[in-house]
């Protein structure tokens, strides 16, 4: 069970405040700020939120009878090759409440070695760069094959703007496929690129498709998100 000393070192280590940590882990600040005085007698329960609200964070907590530690991965890479779990964790990373803010949002293509049609041979990738950790989406099959996928892409999208819109970068041409580097050989690697500030997501989607194709094939459809995305960019045009 999670002790005191370890919420308060495992929040120092990500750099977040307890009304932070207590929104992700679903109990009031005065219920996080007593346990971490050790005040009172928590339920095994609220530890066990506040213990997989850090978790979802990249931090390890660990115990034994004579010692403790709070040990941060800083790097991430899921390899979830079903895009469900994945995109919803990309979500949460975008999202206001996340315990892992982002100090910038890359997105890129990516060739995929393995594909066997054209409209497969595109994947489009994601890295969170975050305080003292990155999360990086690149073994992920994101793609825009088919019209769930495109919804599923343009969800994310619609996200990252909304909350980082000044945050958001891209790389202007496909690269080469990084799933067989390492996991650090291939962070080197990609965040070691010229990145351009994404300001509309046309420049993107335009490296490998046709923005304007996309829109005109989905954009009409109510309620799909990239025509919600699309909104969204004509209304921070419009001032």
């Amino acid at each position: 069970m999670i002790s005191p000393g370890q919420i308060r070192a495992a929040r120092s280590i990500i750099g977040v405040k307890q009304s932070d940590l207590a929104k992700a882990s679903g109990i009031s600040l005065a219920t996080l700020n007593n346990i971490e005085r050790g005040v009172g007698d928590p339920r095994a329960s609220t530890l066990d939120a506040i213990e997989s609200a850090l978790q979802d964070a990249g931090v390890e907590i660990q115990a034994s009878s004579l010692t403790e530690s709070v040990r941060l991965n800083i790097l991430a890479r899921p390899k979830a090759y079903e895009t469900l779990s994945a995109s919803q964790k990309l979500l949460q990373l975008l999202s206001p409440g996340s315990l892992n803010r982002p100090d910038k949002v890359l997105i890129f293509a990516r060739r995929d070695r393995n594909a066997e049609h054209d409209d497969n041979a595109i994947k489009i990738c994601f890295l969170i760069e975050a305080k003292n950790r990155n999360i990086l989406f690149d073994q992920v099959n994101f793609s825009i094959e088919n019209g769930s996928r495109v919804a599923e892409i343009a969800g994310i999208m619609q996200a990252a703007f909304a909350f980082h819109r000044y945050e958001l970068f891209f790389l202007s041409s496909i690269i080469e496929d990084t799933t067989a580097n390492e996991d650090l050989d291939a962070l080197e690697c990609i965040s070691g690129m010229d990145w351009i500030a994404l300001d509309h997501p046309a420049k993107f989607f335009n490296t490998f498709s046709n923005w304007n194709e996309l829109l005109r094939t989905y954009g009409s459809r109510a309620g799909h998100p990239l025509a919600n995305l699309a909104a969204l960019i004509n209304k921070f045009e419009l001032g």
